[in-house]
């Protein structure tokens, strides 16, 4: 018995106190299960173990805890059918850690940015085909307004943003230490695109979930893609209707998106493309101090001199 005891590695004592447990209390559960298995059957497998605990007190007199009736209707198979858990408590766990280690919003809704590259947006949006809807997932610079890089797919998985970054890699070699921002989705939320992150130096920022003002730049441009992209060309009621396959509306985006970068102009900008006004400023728009020259009206002390 000692041997037996070492290899299934619990104590001699606890053995044996297993061994002569008390019998009054497994009856006592049998009972409970019972009379649970009864009132399961008269509602149709419909109750969980906290409405359960109120039932059983009211037919036997005695207080019950929770547990324990939760307990025996998990050992006995006496579960509720409506709306069980999808997860194990370990998954349920290990997502409600994650939502609590999520990184902080950087951005605070500023959306500007004094030299490329160092303050990006990033966002979701998706395009409604015939065949079904393909979502596509870019990547924005707060300095001009220039979508760096973007990937379509017909998944809204964590691949699509992971892909995203991926390109904007290939792009820009030395990005460690930008800001990237991104609204609360579940995708933004995923260990595999927080690691990717880490990895390559990028500073993550995320918005609240549903606040679509913590991202209002990368709203307005998904808007902008969809207004002057596909709604002028195929009309908002086609698209929306999903009348247009997509072997017209993947160039459309792509051919569009190689426009709004090189060609289309933009009012805070000067008039100016995205692309025009980066390589008119590669180092950035730092705001200048400009002396006042001698001679001119200056004041000093109050006085006009």
């Amino acid at each position: 018995m000692r041997r037996l005891c070492a290899v299934a590695g619990v104590s001699r004592c606890g053995f044996y106190k297993y061994q002569h447990r008390d019998s009054k209390k497994l009856q006592e559960d049998d009972v409970i299960g019972q009379a649970i298995s009864k009132l399961q059957e008269e509602h149709h497998d419909s109750i969980g173990y906290r409405h359960m605990v109120t039932l059983l007190e009211k037919d036997t007199g005695k207080k019950l805890g929770s547990r324990r009736i939760r307990r025996i209707m998990k050992e006995k198979e006496l579960q509720s059918a409506v709306r069980r858990k999808k997860y194990s408590d370990e998954v349920y766990i290990r997502r409600r850690k994650m939502k609590e280690s999520l990184p902080p919003d950087l951005i605070q809704r500023h959306f500007y940015a004094l030299e490329p590259y160092k303050r990006m947006v990033e966002d979701i949006t998706y395009l409604p085909c015939i065949e079904q809807t393909y979502y596509l997932n870019a990547i924005a610079d707060l300095y001009n307004g220039e979508i760096l890089a973007y990937t379509i797919s017909d998944s809204v998985d964590t691949k699509l943003c992971t892909d995203t970054v991926k390109a904007l890699m290939n792009r820009i070699k030395c990005i460690a230490g930008a800001v990237l921002h991104s609204d609360g989705g579940s995708t933004y939320q995923s260990y595999a695109y927080r690691s990717l992150l880490e990895a390559l130096g990028i500073r993550m920022s995320l918005g609240k979930t549903g606040i679509c003002y913590d991202n209002a730049a990368m709203e307005s441009l998904n808007g902008i893609i969809k207004t002057e992209c596909l709604y002028c060309r195929f009309g908002k009621s086609n698209v929306k209707n999903r009348r247009i396959p997509k072997r017209d509306i993947i160039p459309a985006v792509e051919a569009f998106i190689e426009f709004y970068n090189t060609e289309r102009p933009k009012e805070r900008l000067g008039f100016l493309s995205p692309v025009e006004f980066r390589l008119r400023n590669p180092k950035g728009t730092y705001p200048m101090v400009v002396e006042q020259e001698k001679g001119l009206t200056e004041q000093e002390n109050g006085k006009t001199i």
